[in-house]
């Protein structure tokens, strides 16, 4: 077996392949997703009111103590500047938020896209100031979509964005919006890499042997130190700056790098049997059911009957809720996804775990935010959903 091809399918973008009208789901079913793909409450941030009369908050739930914190934005201002400014008035977001791409209509869909928690990428959120108004405005890798949730090839056609909140002093939250701004004004020395599969520390850079070496290299280039370019997907992106909270620009020494993860390279491998202190790759809905108080056997019914599994093949039903490149990833990917869901048939086997981790490399993807806070992990907590609704 080819584990590869599981942790691949586990990062793959949307980037590069547009929706179809089709995708558009209608807002009042959009969160009435599989109970497994809702974060505990549990795991939920706790937060003040919202100070804008434009953005109010509900609460959607599921089965189990499992569900959404919804925050409501107007449908007329969706992929555009004004609801970053709606969003930065509410007072919701914190500098430093991730912000998740949730793409609702993958549920039901493909084993993959259960995996993946409906999650297709990740971008860090900043509050801003321009002449007339507070905005939120967006890190991401590619760095063009970088924006006041505006940018039309991304932020027209998403329907809803998960806030995740990693746990920030104030000073680290100061360092981050430093080093956002050194990144923002080196714009062309950061570059979009398509293959998931392969992170940097993998791909025979000089210098760039483990994961905490892409942290220090992104700092070089940020600082001018290094003429090169950072070439990352979203999520190690988010990942790598992350790494650097603890770290002042202006008197930057490496010693400071910390990663976001509490892993022993602090990136995530596959499988952890039964989540025992840590969370991998795959494990994202078995988080969600563990911390929603599911029984094990409730547990291991949803995991084998309703994640793990391919619901729909006709790829004339696909197309309307996924891109094609998730489709042949997913397509590429089922032999994986068997043994993933015959691990769970068989209780979780440690020996069988360990197998499947032989054959991955640490990595990090858009949904590992999602899994460590969906497990409880490394104070990564899940803020809201913002829909656009109103």
């Amino acid at each position: 077996m080819r584990w590869i091809l599981l942790i691949q399918f586990a990062l793959f973008s949307t980037l590069g392949s547009a929706p179809t009208m089709a995708q558009v789901a209608p807002i009042a079913s959009l969160l009435n997703v599989s109970s497994f793909m809702m974060p505990p409450r549990s795991t939920w941030a706790t937060i003040d009111s919202s100070a804008d009369a434009n953005v109010t908050v509900s609460e959607h739930m599921g089965e189990g103590d499992v569900g959404f914190r919804v925050f409501h934005l107007r449908a007329a201002v969706k992929g555009s500047k004004q609801a970053a400014v709606d969003l930065a008035r509410s007072k919701l977001l914190r500098p430093g938020d991730i912000l998740l791409s949730f793409r609702p209509l993958w549920d039901k869909t493909l084993a993959y896209a259960h995996m993946q928690l409906g999650v297709s990428h990740s971008g860090m959120a900043f509050i801003v100031s321009d002449a007339n108004d507070q905005f939120v405005m967006t890190l991401e890798s590619p760095i063009s979509y970088s924006s006041p949730l505006n940018y039309p090839e991304h932020y027209s056609d998403l329907d809803a964005i998960h806030v995740i909140r990693p746990a920030l002093t104030d000073g680290q939250r100061r360092n981050l919006e430093q080093w956002a701004k050194a990144i923002l004004g080196k714009r062309g020395n950061f570059e979009f890499f398509a293959d998931y599969g392969v992170p940097m520390y993998k791909r025979g850079i000089v210098g760039i042997t483990v994961p905490k070496d892409q942290i220090r290299f992104l700092a070089e280039i940020a600082l001018g130190q290094k003429n090169s370019s950072f070439k990352s997907y979203c999520s190690e992106f988010v990942w790598s700056l992350l790494g650097l909270r603890d770290c002042n620009p202006g008197s930057f020494d490496e010693s400071c790098i910390r990663p976001i993860f509490s892993t022993t390279d602090g990136m995530l491998t596959g499988i952890i049997p039964k989540i025992a202190g840590d969370a991998g790759l795959v494990q994202g809905p078995e988080a969600a059911l563990i911390g929603g108080k599911y029984t094990a056997e409730r547990s291991k019914a949803i995991l084998t009957q309703s994640v793990f599994v391919d619901f729909l093949t006709d790829e004339s039903q696909l197309a309307s809720r996924m891109s094609s490149g998730h489709i042949k990833v997913a397509k590429d990917s089922r032999a994986s996804m068997k043994v993933v869901n015959g691990y769970y048939a068989m209780g979780e086997p440690a020996p069988m775990a360990g197998e499947i981790n032989k054959g991955v490399t640490s990595n990090v993807s858009p949904t590992s935010f999602l899994i460590r806070s969906n497990a409880g992990l490394d104070g990564l907590q899940y803020v809201g959903t913002v829909i656009f609704d109103r």
